[in-house]
């Protein structure tokens, strides 16, 4: 028997700090909660990750201004079987069993300021004839230089020069937005998080102190000194506060939930967020905070993306529709020879000049239309820019302007927040010595419950108002410098 109660105490103890473990505590301010999200929350990894496929992709276009070195080549191919061949008596029938194999290595380089390619290949090539007799014929090109460059074209690597540093550019900016971003969307779920909280321990504070009154007022009815009327009123504010508190708890458990899972916190720690007794007590000018936000934010140079690609689709739409031709030489050197130790003296010359071209007559105005369309679609563009451009004006100007206010908005909070409470005190005193009735001490208590809710929000809008502000213009105020988030790539 005393074997059975050791062995149920140490099991007890080892399931006790494991239940301990399980649930251990973690307290979190709001600048520990954001520099959380930036290391560990989904929404950071995708943002990260982006821009790391945006750099690959940025490298791929500096690769494509590079040499690049080919190799392209024919195993050999073994081929028996008969062919038609025309004679002087007609068409008969010749069986062939043959092999053939190839290796040519080029270098190519693409032109962007002209749009045009040039390459140096050499290669070599072996025929194997084995119907009646067996020989090879060797085949050379120790050098061959093309130069392919077309004429009055579209020209779509210098678009892309132009385009793809400015993709890169925006897909950098764009990942420090989206870590404000971050910053604002945790400051939104941390201040609900702590206003379930506030709630949940007002409700709290509500039913033991509605308990204490509902017992007083029971007191109070028994000996004839309360009315049946407001012990009645008591007892329906107790159930109310029972009530509330289940709403309450249920609200911060949602909550808790859904601000674990943007951080990336294990759901089995249990949280303890402590409210920021201080805020950033910066000014702001609104004429700066308009000029960092141009300069920063990446919606200025997504303007100029947008601007850009429709003046290539207008440019594309004109050249297409106009004379155009292609000029194509090769020069080069080659030889064959039955021997392979003779395929290289005395090479002869291999020359080749082409030029294409080609020339709208008649397509029922098919071209003019697509022109139209796309000067059109510029002008639509420019107009839609210049529109977006005021509205991101306006609405950096009306951001500073706001926050401008909030803190004393919150200061006037804080102050009413103290006198509710200070007030809810006192009427709770003078309701025990029997001063005033518990419908004045039910209106004092909801008075405070609802001025610390408005304490809370105000607290919520002023520190999620600052980062609106940071995430607009990318610009600490209190550091007095641009924000930048380092990344691993």
């Amino acid at each position: 028997m005393n074997k059975f109660i050791l062995s149920f105490a140490i099991l007890s103890l080892i399931l006790g700090s494991s239940s301990a473990e399980a649930q251990q505590t973690q307290s979190l301010t709001l600048d520990q909660s954001i520099e959380i999200a930036k290391n560990n929350s989904p929404l950071s990894r995708a943002a990260t990750y982006a821009l790391i496929s945006s750099k690959w992709r940025y490298k791929s276009f500096k690769a494509d201004k590079l040499p690049s070195l080919v190799a392209n080549g024919d195993v050999p191919n073994y081929l028996l079987g008969s062919e038609p061949i025309s004679t002087e008596n007609g068409i008969i029938y010749r069986d062939f069993n043959q092999s053939d194999a190839s290796l040519d290595l080029s270098i190519n380089q693409n032109i962007f300021p002209t749009g045009g390619t040039v390459s140096v290949s050499s290669g070599l090539g072996r025929l194997g004839i084995f119907k009646g007799e067996e020989r090879y014929q060797w085949q050379s090109t120790p050098l061959l230089m093309t130069l392919r460059q077309p004429l009055f074209q579209f020209n779509a690597l210098k678009w892309r020069g132009r385009l793809e540093p400015l993709r890169y550019r925006i897909a950098e900016k764009q990942f420090v937005e989206d870590m404000e971003d971050l910053a604002f969307t945790v400051t939104q779920n941390f201040f609900d998080l702590l206003l379930a909280k506030i709630n949940m321990e007002v409700s709290e504070f509500n039913v033991t102190v509605n308990d204490s009154i509902f017992n007083i007022a029971k007191g109070r009815f028994e000996v004839g000194n309360l009315a049946e009327n407001e012990l009645l009123e008591s007892e329906l504010a107790y159930r109310n506060a029972e009530a509330s508190l289940t709403t309450a708890q249920l609200n911060y458990k949602r909550a808790e939930e859904g601000f674990k899972a943007l951080l990336g916190i294990d759901n089995d720690v249990v949280l303890e967020i402590i409210a920021p007794n201080d805020v950033p007590d910066v000014k702001v000018d609104v004429d700066e905070a308009l000029a960092y936000a141009i300069e920063n934010n990446s919606r200025s140079l997504q303007y100029e993306l947008n601007e850009l690609q429709a003046d290539q689709a207008y440019e594309q739409a004109k050249k297409s529709s106009g004379f155009s031709a292609t000029i194509q030489a090769t020069y080069g050197l080659n030889n064959t020879a039955q021997d392979f130790d003779e395929l290289y003296d005395n090479p002869g010359n291999r020359q080749f000049f082409t030029v294409g071209f080609q020339v709208p007559i008649f397509n029922w105005g098919k071209q003019v239309a697509e022109i139209k369309a796309a000067r059109n679609q510029q002008q639509a563009t420019a107009n839609s820019i210049a529109y977006q451009r005021l509205q991101f004006e306006l609405d950096v100007r009306s951001t500073v302007r706001e926050f401008e206010l909030l803190k004393d908005q919150l200061e006037l909070a804080e102050i009413s927040d103290d006198i509710a409470e200070r007030r809810y005190d006192v009427s709770k005193n003078r309701y025990l010595i029997g001063k005033i009735d518990v419908t004045n001490l039910f209106i004092a208590q909801r008075e405070k419950d609802s001025a610390r809710r408005s304490y809370v929000q105000a607290l919520r809008t002023y520190w999620t108002g600052y980062y609106n502000l940071r995430r607009l213009t990318l610009f600490d105020f209190e550091k007095d410098e641009p924000i930048y988030h380092e990344v691993e790539l």
